[in-house]
């Protein structure tokens, strides 16, 4: 039975650093809270510049506003919520005059 749990403990371990190289750009990309804003804006544009193209913009207005919504609302909580599982804290904005 300890054998086993060497045996999954290697794995895991395995795991973790066939993963780790996966993590670095979205570190990097929740570092800073202007590119985490840039990434949702974008996934949401691309996905409004669909609906338009597909529906026009009256289909985007009136009917299927609420999958963009949807979609902002959920990205920026799975930001939030891996920011804190990995770790990442924003800095707070600098004040000019503390430093004196």
């Amino acid at each position: 039975m300890m054998a086993l749990g060497f045996l999954v403990a290697a794995l895991r371990m395995r795991l973790h650093d066939l993963t780790r190289p996966v993590w670095h750009p979205i570190d990097w990309l929740l570092r800073t809270a202007n590119r985490t804003n840039g990434f949702i804006t974008a996934v949401v544009g691309a996905q409004a510049i669909y609906i338009v193209d597909d529906g026009g913009l009256a289909a985007l207005v009136a009917e299927v506003w609420e999958p963009c919504g949807g979609a902002t609302v959920a990205l920026y909580g799975l930001s939030r919520w891996l920011r804190r599982v990995r770790g990442i804290e924003l800095a707070g904005p600098e004040r000019e005059g503390a430093s004196e």
